[in-house]
């Protein structure tokens, strides 16, 4: 069995002043740097590990190696009376995706519906953080993207979808704040688990690509990953597949290509006042909040939350050493001037 890692403590003001100088160094402007450090520190506050430091590496080394352009012209190529169509240029996904839910919460202050399609784009990290953000501009919001196949319908033995991740959250301290892919666990997670020698749950149905069960997740890389919910789940990796894909004219479906480029995101805002006057909505939620929390269970986006406040209270976040190693590799390749920063985030032994 797999031995737990050492972790690094790390200073979030310094951690990220050393992201932002990196991915300026790699070719961001200083606007997008700030958004995307600010995105990967936030997905650390939150305990969402598989959407933060595990992927700087592989973001610096894209945009450095040409994968991810640069330097791109993000601009909305086409504008409805609710609604405007994003074109990414190959963009690492953070910029066109806040701007679409920029663009959506805008056109819902006019019109109380407001929709943006993002295409020709990458990955854009954790749904939530866009859904969260266009909550606190006072917006019901709902955000999704696809990816490249890694999962097919009960019974498949062929990867046919991404397991296209979709977030929702509204207005109010009691609102909920829910983000998931379709998969029992996302891609990230395999990825962290294969990176620092983590077994998967056996419950959790993966297979290889032979179609056997494993909890290798090298091994389930390869395989066709199964839908979370069965048939549930894979209804709505596809209406996100849909809406982000397709309607966009991303690549959709098993035409997103191997390395997940090309993919789309959805973003749909919603003045709480569409309807009506709608005074009820908090305390409808709030009630709700309480039922949920009264049963034994756990309202959307309590747990996030409340690690977040306990991080910033520390001050500091927890990176397994590996994945600190990875990072620290790529911030020095990208800007020594930066990993200087870095070195500075870490804090001392306690």
């Amino acid at each position: 069995m797999a031995q737990p890692h050492e972790t690094v403590a790390l200073g979030v003001v310094a951690l990220e002043a050393a992201l932002h100088d990196a991915f300026v160094a790699a070719g961001q402007g200083s606007d997008e740097a700030a958004l995307i450090a600010s995105a990967l520190l936030d997905a650390e506050l939150c305990g969402v590990p598989t959407h933060g430091m595990l992927r700087v590496a592989g973001y610096l080394n894209g945009l450095r190696s040409g994968r991810y352009n640069a330097q791109p012209d993000v601009r909305v190529i086409h504008r409805g009376e609710a609604s405007v169509l994003i074109d990414a240029d190959n963009a690492l996904g953070y910029r066109p995706a806040w701007m679409a839910m920029e663009e959506a919460t805008t056109i819902a202050s006019w019109f109380g519906v407001g929709v943006a399609g993002v295409r020709n784009s990458n990955e854009f990290g954790r749904a939530a953080f866009y859904v969260e953000a266009a909550a606190k501009r006072g917006f019901v919001a709902v955000v999704c993207a696809n990816t490249l196949p890694l999962l097919g319908g009960p019974g498949a033995t062929v990867a046919t979808h991404g397991n296209n991740p979709l977030a929702f959250s509204a207005p109010g301290e009691s609102a909920p704040l829910f983000d998931a892919s379709w998969t029992p666990r996302s891609g990230g997670e395999l990825a962290r688990r294969r990176l620092l020698g983590l077994p998967l749950d056996p419950e959790w149905g993966y297979t290889d690509s032979a179609g056997n069960p494993t909890t290798d997740p090298a091994a389930a890389q390869q395989g066709v990953m199964p839908p979370a919910g069965g048939a549930k789940g894979f209804g709505i990796a596809i209406l996100a597949d849909l809406l982000a894909g397709a309607l966009t004219g991303a690549a959709s479906g098993p035409a997103v290509p191997r390395d997940n480029s090309n993919v789309g995101a959805f973003v749909l805002a919603l003045d709480p006042n569409l309807f009506g006057e709608r005074a009820g909505l908090g305390p409808a939620l709030s009630a709700a909040r309480s039922a949920v929390n009264a049963s034994g269970a756990r309202w959307p986006g309590d747990r996030s939350r409340e690690t977040r406040d306990g991080n910033l209270v520390r001050r500091t976040v927890e990176v397994p050493q590996p994945i600190f190693e990875t990072m620290r590799a790529a911030v020095e390749a990208a800007s020594p001037a930066a990993a200087a920063l870095l070195a500075d985030a870490v804090a001392p032994s306690r």
